[in-house]
């Protein structure tokens, strides 16, 4: 996936704010051998793939390829999702999600599972790029069988089975069958040595209250399953739909930390604010001239509750020491957001999402060598 043309920084890109807080990851960028592991955590802006697989290209083309991080089976789900890999197995399979009303059972680290009667399946993931690890998480007795690569057993400490694959070198598909399975719930693709590990885990119509459910087990357990040092929250869109107000927002958003810091103490955040320019639909009463009868048309409205959000999300970072990307503030400056819209002008066509993506990635860029810039001078 190309990304945009332009400068290194571009005319308009927006340097991270109050980004002091991300000190450590960037010491970790410049020093660690190991995979520094970012997790992005969104709803249908994230899911799609486009945003945070421009950021991750990046990062990665700065510091190296460890993995792709988090990958789920949405074409199996039935369900959009990102590009550069896909699930195929030989069973069929429902779907639960975690904005699913009347949602009863815990959903998985990814707010998503596929689900089925417990028996047995096959389940082969294949990439755009060789594997190395796959670590797997299901509700199963029993481990897999594995055509491409050896199993081993995984962290006793996940809330259902771990495995880790190792895959045999150079391959890009990885079948497993499982003698009884009926709960998937995603995978993470990774690498040892330096490089990013970058997850992007988003669910359409998600809330940070969604990310809550269970006493906070979907945050938490995305945090066990992915290990970041960092944490990149995208949300505000729905709740601004919602007419959350700031105060419920900041609690969800508390709430939501809590859960991660929990499994990853040492995480540090970085939040983008939703976009500007948002539209909802509305059916609008009209009269003919002339006639009696009143008609109704559609018609774009403003969604004013993003920038009360916007400013909750800042505030909350000024206060508490977390870095934010403003994008409402950059849709503002940059001319080339009036061509990012999808129809619906919720969404972002794809190059919209690129652009976001591209602008956020080096913005992290850019806060890590003037980060080193400042360690010279001292």
């Amino acid at each position: 996936m190309m990304l945009l043309a332009g400068g290194w920084l571009g005319a308009h890109a927006q340097k991270l704010m109050n980004d002091t807080g991300l000190y450590p990851v960037y010491e970790l960028l410049d020093t660690s051998n190991n995979a520094v592991r970012i997790l992005q955590l969104g709803d249908s802006h994230v899911q799609g793939g486009f945003l945070p697989d421009a950021v991750r290209m990046v990062l990665q083309d700065k510091f190296g390829f460890a993995g792709r991080g988090f990958v789920f089976p949405y074409n199996l789900a039935g369900t959009n999702g990102p590009e550069g890999y896909k699930w195929s197995s030989n069973a069929s399979w429902n779907r639960e999600r975690m904005v699913d009303r009347n949602l009863a059972e815990w959903p998985g680290p990814g707010g998503i599972m596929l689900t089925r009667g417990p028996s047995a399946a096959t389940m082969e993931f294949t990439s755009d790029s060789a594997i190395h690890w796959l670590r797997v998480w299901y509700k199963g007795n029993d481990l897999p069988e594995v055509a491409g690569g050896n199993v081993f057993e995984g962290s006793k400490e996940a809330p259902e089975h771990e495995v880790r694959i190792l895959a045999d070198s150079g391959t890009t598909a990885v079948a497993m069958r499982f003698p009884a399975i009926s709960r998937f719930y995603g995978a993470v693709d990774e690498r040892d040595g330096k490089g990013i590990t970058y997850s992007a885990i988003g669910i359409n119509g998600a809330q940070f209250q969604q990310y809550n459910l269970f006493d906070g087990g979907v945050a938490g357990a995305a945090a066990m399953m992915t290990k970041p040092a960092l944490v990149i929250f995208s949300l505000g869109t729905n709740e601004a739909f919602g007419k959350v107000t700031a105060d419920q927002f900041r609690m969800e958003v508390e709430k939501t930390i809590t859960a991660i810091r929990e499994y990853a103490p040492g995480a540090r955040f970085l939040f983008t604010t939703p976009p500007s320019g948002m539209m909802k639909m509305a059916r609008v009463a009209y009269r003919p001239k002339g006639s009696k009868r009143t008609k109704y048309r559609n018609k774009f409205m403003a969604v004013p509750q993003a920038a009360v959000l916007r400013q909750a999300i800042i505030d909350f970072c000024r206060e508490e020491g977390h870095a934010y990307w403003d994008l409402f503030g950059e849709m503002r400056a940059d001319s080339r957001y009036t061509r990012a819209w999808s129809h619906d002008h919720v969404h972002f066509n794809a190059y919209g999402y690129r652009l976001q993506g591209e602008q956020l990635g080096k913005a992290i860029l850019q806060g890590y060598r003037n980060w080193q810039q400042t360690i010279r001078k001292n």
